[in-house]
């Protein structure tokens, strides 16, 4: 503790605190991809995936339709998107965590019933 409070008195000092440990988890996120078996898939799919087929998914998922992967190559980009949403799970705040404390939420109501 500091002799004249400065941090406990600071309004902005939590959000200050939040953003450095959510730069510091994202950062040690993009590391957990490094250690995982399928590192190489990932690479592989990353340097070969067809961007004229990412660009159209991704346009067509910002104009809110439900988008279903028909060819390989879309399957592929589902893959992909799929790999890279896991890695962000680590990182407090993201959205992709925050989908997963949802499903843990619903499959515990599941589990216990409502209450």
């Amino acid at each position: 503790m500091y002799y004249d409070n400065r941090f406990q008195k600071d309004p902005h000092f939590p959000l200050i605190a939040f953003n450095h440990e959510q730069m510091k988890e994202s950062t040690t996120a993009g590391y957990l991809t490094a250690e995982r078996k399928s590192f190489h898939d990932i690479t592989d799919r990353l340097m070969n995936v067809n961007l004229e087929v990412l660009s159209d998914l991704t346009k067509q998922m910002t104009e809110g339709e439900r988008v279903k992967p028909e060819t390989e190559e879309e399957k592929l980009c589902f893959k992909l998107i799929s790999d890279l949403d896991h890695v962000n799970g680590h990182v407090p705040g993201s959205i992709t965590q925050k989908k997963y404390m949802r499903n843990e939420i619903w499959s515990l109501i599941s589990y216990f019933g409502a209450p």
